[in-house]
C-alpha cells in the first residue's frame, strides 16, 4: 500500500532535507512518495529537494499548499508532515497499524519537541488523548485517501485547517494517536521566539477564543504569526 508523505514548505532551507529523509527513511518509492507543496520559496527550498521528491507549486498558505500537495499524490494513505517535524523509524508500520483498527478513520502521532529545556523535558512524557481538539498539524496528520476526499479536504482557511480537519474526520469514525515510542519530532522555534510559557498561553487562549468564543482563523491568524511569516 503506497503512502503519500505531503511536506508543505515556506522558506524551510533550513529543515527540509532533514524532513524528508526522515519520511524517506529506507522506504522505497514503491511504498513512499514524497511531495513538497512550496508555497514561493525565496531561500532556495526548491533547490534542495532530492530527484525522487515530487516537487508542486501552491500559493502560499498551509491548506491550500496542503490540497495541492494532496491533488497530485497517488497514494492509499495521506501522511501531513510539517517542514520542521521530523518522522521517526517505523513510521508507515505505525500508521499502518493504526488505520487498520476498527473504526478508525485518521490520526496523529505523539510528539517530541526538541530542543529540550525542562519544561519539555517533562511535557515529552506525557501522552495525548486523541481528541480531535488537541491533534494538530504538527503532530503530523494521516488518514486514508478515500476519507481525505470524503471531507472535502482542508478547509482553505488562513490557520485552524487542521483543527478543522480532525473535526470533520471525528464525524466518520474514530481518532487515534500512534503509539507512544514512535514520536514524531518537531521544532521549538516558536517556543523559542515568544518564550515557552508565553506561547503555551498564546496556544491555549487562541484555541479557548476559536472553539467556544467566536473567534474567526483571521484572527487567530493574526496573534499566531511568528516574525518570519511575518517578514515573507
Amino acid at each position: 500500500m503506497l503512502a503519500s508523505v505531503i511536506i508543505p514548505a515556506l522558506n524551510e532551507a533550513e529543515n527540509i532535507q532533514h524532513c524528508i529523509s526522515a519520511a524517506r527513511r529506507d522506504y522505497p518509492s514503491e511504498l513512499v512518495e514524497i511531495i513538497v507543496a512550496d508555497g514561493g520559496s525565496t531561500d532556495g527550498t526548491p533547490d534542495l529537494l532530492p530527484p525522487d521528491v515530487v516537487l508542486i507549486t501552491a500559493p502560499r498558505g498551509r491548506a491550500v499548499q496542503l490540497n495541492r500537495g494532496a491533488a497530485a499524490a497517488h497514494g492509499e494513505i495521506f501522511v501531513f508532515c510539517h517542514a520542521d517535524s521530523q518522522m521517526p523509524a517505523g513510521w508507515r508500520e505505525a500508521v499502518c497499524e493504526a488505520l487498520g483498527r476498527t473504526g478508525v478513520v485518521g490520526g496523529t502521532f505523539q510528539t517530541l519537541i526538541l530542543p529540550e529545556n525542562w519544561l519539555f523535558e517533562i511535557r515529552n512524557r506525557w501522552v495525548f488523548p486523541a481528541r480531535w481538539q488537541i491533534m494538530f498539524g504538527d503532530q503530523t496528520q494521516f488518514m486514508y485517501r478515500d476519507t481525505f476526499l470524503r471531507v472535502g479536504g482542508y478547509p482553505e482557511i488562513p490557520l485552524m485547517e487542521d483543527v478543522e480537519m480532525m473535526r470533520n474526520l471525528r464525524r466518520l469514525g474514530r481518532l487515534v494517536r500512534v503509539r507512544p515510542q514512535v514520536r514524531v519530532t518537531t521544532s521549538a522555534r516558536r517556543f523559542a521566539e515568544r518564550g515557552v510559557l508565553r506561547q503555551v498561553l498564546l496556544n491555549a487562549w487562541n484555541m479557548t477564543r476559536y472553539l467556544y468564543f467566536g473567534a474567526t482563523p483571521e484572527q487567530i491568524a493574526r496573534s499566531y504569526q511568528s516574525t518570519r511569516e511575518r517578514q515573507m
